[in-house]
This record gives structure tokens, C-alpha cells and sequence, in this order.
């Protein structure tokens, strides 16, 4: 027997009214089942449910038990279903506050069965596929995100504002009319600028070559460009709805701010060609645009939030610059009340604990976030990353090995870095390194090459340099100070310098490598000038980061004349001259900083890690531009009080041999001269 009936679809999930979901499209669905249950559910035309999900599975078992059949004919019987713009806001509500309680498939529940005919549960549905491509470069994921992408800019396109002939060629002699948009079409515009940009992303992945980064760049001016066009409707459209007009304006603020926040971040080379294209970047006006949208209604608020967090915790510390720990701490006490066991959020806090030298609390952070979901098993290995950097930081070095042994059996994101890694952090063991552990280290080091790797086309400079300390590893029988220079490369040095046992356990192992370095006892196998020139920048940068630039100065410069005598290290030169410039602008002369990060950007090209230190590079610019004083130099406090004591004694009359003139703030060589031997009878082994 076949039962049928003409029927309403319930509401799955809560809204804010208690109604049932309304909207402006509409499929045909015909629904049959017989006695047994079994049943079917076909949906015509575009769109597709799975027959499992849970909202169609409770609606026909009402069906079936509460006896609400009025004939038993066999035919089937086709109800409308609908959805307008308003309650599809608060579909994704719903979805989003899923989705940030590490719930991703209560939240792709919510959006699958609409994909097809709904603008924000076809964009949602790509955002959830989006967002495991990402963590795991997966090229099956790709391809079905690339597939969701394609939907949805297709049905973005369908309502998005449509020009005849005659229409198109009089919007390049006059603007458009923004303020005839319709709602739905203002919405379309904006949900294709988001869609285009995560497509552009994907085809960059994808691609293997340099056209997937042609297409993917060709995608992001177009995105730009409709981005611009959403901030132009906001301005002039006169809106049907206020809720629709604040989640246009969380969505516009978002986008707008976030293109303004990336490129102001790039090198001047590639921002003039950017700007010679259409594009333009304002860090401070992206910025205040993503900290108005945090504090605005809307379903992106959130999403301001995330990047607001990403920005000041991991891209700020990856390019050099000061993250505004302030406004990190406002954000993650806010969104931690309505998430308390999101991962998101929990990896975030771990991060600032780390910043702000609170060691022991950011690994109890980063494991709490670790059990506190499964679904996303690639945030363990973030958690690994930067517990693994945490035990380096206290020179448990055993016990970040151990973390980097996780990391290269569980993620496959970079086996070579991973591989070098666990590798450097066995070998500072030196002496305390067992037979066992070294054998270790001679296959982690001669395998790592083989598992290089290509994004976008390009592989990964670092992947490139541990590849070649591997080779030196195999020349020389050994490596120097291989996690000190990872954590310095790794940016670690000014995070380190915030505890103070930490800071003083790893400035003694520094002035201690130094000092058998520079006696030339060992060989080196050709390298030695490669090692002292090494040793020399790595003091020098830990001296900095301790807030002693006067110090670091003499260690810096001494690189200097090892420049003709570096077999392989060049990299050295163009980062040792970038570290003074710092040095010179905590001394107040920001004419000499500026002069050199200059010449550090022109002078020097084809080192290892270039791009890496051009970013920098521009950061560190923007900062000594951007002030008139230090004063925002986060350096410690009790490191400022002595290197202020030490610039304001008398100088002595003589002068040590080898000191170079250029150094117009230095104090005296003879002063300087005995401030290093204070500072090493301090921290004597």
C-alpha cells in the first residue's frame, strides 16, 4: 500500500519566531513509500537531499505514525518548498553557531538541502567543503569544493543584476543605478564576491604550473572588482528589509577589509604592480573595518573576529610586526562565552597564552583543544606544531622531538620540514644523544628531501633550505645549534625573550657555541666561515630580541667580515642587515633603519628564504615609517632599563680594533667590549 498526501515541510531546526521556512524559490519534490517504510524521496530538476538527513527522515515518520493520510492511492503527490532571503539568515545563524561548536556536519545539514536553489546554503555548503581542502590539501577535497564553487557562482549568476547588450555598453559610458538593486539582488552580488574569492584559492591549490596561479589571480581582480561594487549598493540602495541591510553591510565590511589588510602586507614590488592592475591596500582602514564588523550584528561578525585573531596572533608574528594582544584578549573572552569548547577559538587563545610567554598555560590551552573535537583531526596538528615549539622554547628538546614524530606520522601537510625538524631537535641533544637517537637523525636527515613537495606550482622555500642543511649535515657530521636557528627562523626569539629562564637558559648555549666556534678547534669540512658567520647572527638576534640593539650591533656587524669568505649561508648578510636596522631604530636613528632595510631589499637577491625577509622587510618599514618613537617596542622592560644605563655612560678613549664608524649611536667599543665580558661571566657554563 502507498499512502500520499499534500504536505508542508517543518522547520528542522529553531528559529527566533517558532515559523516554518519561507522563500522566494520553488521546487516540485514527490515523495512515496509502501508499507515497509522503504522510502524515497526525488527531487526534480536542481535540487538534492540526502535521503538520510534527519529533517525528511522525522518529517515522513510523522507522516507514517501520526495517521494523517487521507486516501491510500498510489499516486504521488508533489508539495512547494521555500525559502526566502530572511529565513535563510537565520538558517545560517543556526549553521554558524553548529559549526563554531565543532559541529560541521550538524551544520552541513543545515545547508545541504538547500544548495540548489538558495543563495547562503549554496555559499554555506562551499564554505564547509572549502575549509578541509584547506587543512589538508587534499586533491579529492579540491576537486568536490572546485564542484560546490561552480554551483554557486552558477545560481549567483542567476540572480545576480543581469544587463542586456545596450545595458552593458552604457554602464562603461555611465554608472550603474546601485540604488535599483533589489535585495536579493544586492545579496547575489556579494555571495558571488565571496564564492569567487574561495574559488580562486582552490584553482591555485589545484593547479600544478604557473596557470593555476594566472587563473586563480585573474578570479581575485574579478572578486575585487564585485566587491567594490557592493560597497557602491550599500552606499546608494535604499533597502526593503534592516535585517537584510545588516548582513550586507557585515558581509561588504569583511570583504573590503580584509583585500585592504592583505595587500598592504605585501612587498613594494608586488603591491605597485597590484596598484598598476586596480588594486589598493590600507592596513589601518582594514583594520577599523574588520573591528566595526566584530562589534556588529551580523552572521559575519564572527568572521571578522577569526581574521582579526589571525592577524595579530599568527600573520603579525610571522612578518615581524607587534599584534595588538589587547584587542585578542577582548575577542577570544567574548566569543569563548558563546564557545567554550570551540576549537577555533581554543587554538587562538593557546597562541596568545605563547605570545605572551605563558608557556605551561598555552599547552594546557592547545591540549584542551585537542580532545575537545575529532571531526577536524588536522587541528591536533597544529596543536602538535605549537606545543612542539614550546618544548624547544624551554629546551625540552627530547619532548619537541617527540611532537615533530606526531606531526610526521599523522599530517601530510610537510613530511621534509617535519622530518629536519624532529632531526634538529635530537642533535642539540649533543653529547646527551644516544646511539639509537643519532642513527634517528642520519635516515630523518637523508630522507627528508624525498618527500618535497609543490603548491600552486612553487615549492616551498623552507621545505628548500632544510634540504640544504640536510646536505650540510652529511659534509660536515654534524650541525650548529640546528633548533636554535629553527627557532630564530621561526620568528621564536622575541616570544622567548618574554620568559625570562628560558631567555637566559638559551643566551648561555649561544655565548657557549660561540666562544668553541670562534677558537676554531673543530672542522667544518670547508664551512667554517659559514658556522662563525651562523653563530655571530644568532647571538646578535638574541641580544636584540633581549633588548640590548648596542650589543647586538657588535655581534651583527662581525658578520661582515666573514662576507667574503661564506661558502653557502648568503642569507645571512641580507638578514644579519635587516636586524640592525631594528637595532638602529630602538636607538632612536630611524634615518639609519630606514637606509638600511633599503639596502638590505636592493643590494642582496637570490639568498635562501628571500621572499620570507622581503616581507619582513616591508613590515619592519612600515613600523619605523609609522612611529616618531619607540615606544611602542615591545622589548622587556628590564633589558630596556640596561641597555638605557649602558647609552648614557661616559665613553672610554680608546677603541678596540675592527669597529666601524658607521655605527653613530654605538657607545664606546671599550664599554662595549666590557659589557659582553660582564654579560659572559654572568651566564658562564
Amino acid at each position: 500500500m502507498a499512502l500520499s498526501q499534500k504536505a508542508h515541510l517543518h522547520d528542522p531546526y529553531q528559529r527566533k519566531d517558532g515559523s516554518p521556512h519561507k522563500t522566494d524559490h520553488t521546487e516540485d519534490v514527490s515523495i512515496s513509500y509502501t508499507n515497509s517504510s522503504v522510502y524515497n524521496v526525488v527531487y526534480f530538476d536542481t535540487i538534492y537531499v540526502h535521503t538520510t538527513s534527519t529533517c525528511y527522515v522525522q518529517y515522513l515518520l510523522d507522516l507514517i505514525f501520526q495517521d494523517q493520510f487521507e486516501d491510500a492511492s498510489e499516486e504521488l503527490t508533489t508539495f512547494r518548498c521555500t525559502m526566502d532571503l530572511e529565513t535563510a539568515f537565520e538558517d545560517c545563524e543556526v549553521a554558524v553557531r553548529k559549526f563554531f561548536n565543532n559541529d560541521l556536519v550538524g551544520a552541513m545539514e543545515i545547508m545541504k538541502p538547500w544548495d540548489r536553489t538558495s543563495l547562503y546554503h549554496s555559499l554555506g555548503t562551499s564554505i564547509f567543503e572549502f575549509i578541509p581542502a584547506m587543512l589538508t590539501f587534499d586533491h579529492n577535497q579540491i576537486s568536490r569544493t572546485l564542484t560546490s564553487l561552480k554551483m554557486c557562482i552558477s545560481l549567483c549568476n542567476k540572480y545576480r543584476r543581469n544587463y542586456t547588450l545596450v545595458e552593458s555598453i552604457g554602464t562603461i559610458i555611465k554608472k550603474p543605478n546601485y540604488s535599483t538593486y533589489t535585495d536579493l539582488e544586492a545579496h547575489a552580488e556579494l555571495c558571488y564576491a565571496e564564492a569567487l574569492l574561495l574559488q580562486a584559492a582552490m584553482t591555485i591549490l589545484e593547479g600544478e604550473d604557473l596557470t593555476g596561479l594566472i587563473k586563480g589571480t585573474i578570479k581575485v581582480k574579478n572578486c575585487y572588482n564585485s566587491y567594490k561594487d557592493c560597497a557602491k549598493i550599500l552606499e546608494k540602495k535604499q533597502w526593503e528589509n534592516h535585517v537584510s541591510k545588516i548582513q550586507f553591510q557585515s558581509g561588504v565590511r569583511l570583504g573590503i577589509a580584509t583585500f585592504n589588510l592583505m595587500i598592504s602586507l605585501l612587498p613594494p614590488k608586488i603591491i605597485s604592480l597590484l596598484e598598476f592592475v586596480g588594486f589598493s591596500g590600507n592596513k589601518t582602514l582594514g583594520l577599523q573595518e574588520l573591528e566595526a564588523g566584530s562589534r556588529a550584528p551580523g552572521m559575519r561578525s564572527v568572521l571578522c573576529d577569526l581574521t582579526l585573531l589571525g592577524y595579530h596572533l599568527v600573520i603579525c608574528h610571522f612578518i615581524g610586526a607587534f599584534g595588538n594582544m589587547k584587542v585578542c584578549e577582548e575577542i577570544l573572552k567574548k566569543e569563548l562565552k558563546i564557545y567554550p569548547d570551540s576549537v577555533w577559538f581554543l587554538v587562538f587563545k593557546g597562541r596568545l597564552q605563547l605570545h605572551q610567554g605563558l608557556f605551561d598555560q598555552a599547552i594546557k590551552t592547545y591540549n584542551r583543544a585537542i580532545i575537545s573535537q575529532d571531526t577536524w583531526k588536522q587541528f591536533r596538528h597544529v596543536c602538535y606544531w605549537e606545543i612542539m615549539w614550546i618544548n624547544g622554547l624551554n629546551m625540552e628538546w627530547r619532548e619537541a622531538a617527540s611532537y615533530a614524530n606526531k606531526l610526521i606520522e599523522e599530517s601530510t601537510w610537510s613530511k621534509t620540514i617535519y622530518s629536519y625538524t624532529r632531526a634538529a631537535m635530537l642533535l642539540q641533544l649533543g653529547g646527551n644523544l644516544t646511539s639509537a637517537e643519532k642513527q634517528q637523525c642520519n635516515e630523518l636527515l637523508r630522507n627528508a628531501s624525498y618527500y618535497k613537495q609543490r603548491i600552486a606550482g612553487k615549492s616551498l622555500p623552507m621545505e628548500k633550505f632544510v634540504i640544504k642543511r640536510c646536505a650540510r649535515y652529511h659534509a660536515q657530521g654534524r650541525l650548529l645549534l640546528p633548533a636554535i636557528e629553527l627557532l630564530c627562523l621561526w620568528n621564536m626569539f622575541q616570544i622567548l625573550a618574554k620568559n625570562e629562564r628560558g631567555a637566559q637558559s638559551v643566551l648561555k648555549l649561544i655565548e657557549y657555541t660561540r666562544e668553541q666556534v670562534e677558537r676554531g678547534a673543530q672542522g667544518w669540512a670547508g664551512y667554517e666561515a659559514d658556522n662563525r658567520a651562523l653563530v655571530r647572527y644568532l647571538h646578535g638576534c638574541w641580544l636584540a630580541a633581549m633588548g640590548l640593539p648596542r650589543l647586538a650591533l657588535d655581534s651583527l656587524d662581525s658578520v661582515f667580515q666573514l662576507k667574503n669568505e661564506i661558502k653557502e649561508d648568503t642569507f645571512l648578510l641580507p638578514y644579519s642587515v635587516a636586524e640592525m636596522a631594528m637595532c638602529h631604530y630602538h636607538l632612536g636613528d630611524k634615518e639609519r633603519a630606514i637606509q638600511l632595510l633599503h639596502d638590505a631589499r636592493k643590494r642582496f637577491s637570490g639568498y635562501s628564504l628571500e621572499s620570507r625577509l622581503h616581507f619582513r622587510m616591508h613590515s619592519k618599514m612600515q613600523i619605523v615609517k609609522g612611529s616618531d618613537n619607540v615606544a611602542s617596542d615591545p622589548m622587556p622592560s628590564n633589558s630596556k632599563q640596561a641597555d638605557t644605563k649602558e647609552s648614557h655612560s661616559k665613553p672610554s678613549d680608546s677603541k678596540q680594533p675592527g669597529t666601524k664608524e658607521s655605527h653613530s649611536n654605538a657607545p664606546d667599543t671599550n664599554q662595549a667590549k666590557a659589557k659582553v665580558t660582564d654579560c659572559k661571566q654572568v651566564t658562564a657554563l
